[in-house]
């Protein structure tokens, strides 16, 4: 699949799924970062710092912005904090998916705490299809204690049959793609 349609499908599954997804060169994100969580009023957030979050400046830009952001002692601030941002491992274009695979703890608590989540992920780790992301994680050594497929804000119907978002984890959810190639 090419790199635009590419891009095309995995923004057009997500956004079927009320997500949101940008795509940003790398000196774009962390501004994309402060647009996303002030146009949702987003006060404070929990960031699990990757060295791309750090070489785009995302805390000094969300902190510039106003905006009080924890980068330690995720599991007790992160609940508090009402946005979350992570990096993603992959992306599965034709699901409009992100896939994380760390042992980190962090992650999966500022992936299911914030009620307003960013995920970035690098285009280059985009892949066509979930069989596609079976075929990596099969060759993983050692296989991850954790891997999570993350598709769109949550939602449930377990109460009383009625659709629910953000009862299990981000009511609002957003991916930014960086332009790495």
């Amino acid at each position: 699949m090419e790199k635009a349609e590419l891009y095309e499908t995995f923004q057009k599954a997500l956004t079927g799924l009320t997500g949101e997804c940008y795509l940003a060169k790398k000196a774009d994100v962390a501004a994309a970062l402060v647009k996303i969580f002030q146009e949702k009023d987003t006060k404070d957030v929990a960031i699990v710092e990757t060295p791309l979050l750090k070489e785009i400046g995302a805390v000094d830009a969300l902190k510039a912005a106003g905006i009080k952001v924890d980068t330690d002692h995720i599991r007790k601030n992160a609940p508090d904090d009402k946005g979350g941002v992570t990096e993603a491992e992959y992306g599965i274009g034709n699901l409009g998916s992100i896939v994380q695979v760390k042992d980190n703890i962090d992650n999966r608590i500022v992936e299911t705490v914030a009620d307003v989540y960013v995920g970035v992920v690098k285009f280059s780790k985009i892949l066509d299809t979930f069989d596609d992301m079976i075929d990596i994680m099969s060759e993983m050594k050692p296989f991850p204690k954790f891997a999570g497929i993350i598709t769109g804000p949550s939602r449930t119907a377990d109460i009383e049959c009625v659709g629910t978002v953000g009862v299990h984890g981000p009511r609002q959810f957003s991916v930014i793609v960086v332009e790495d190639q």
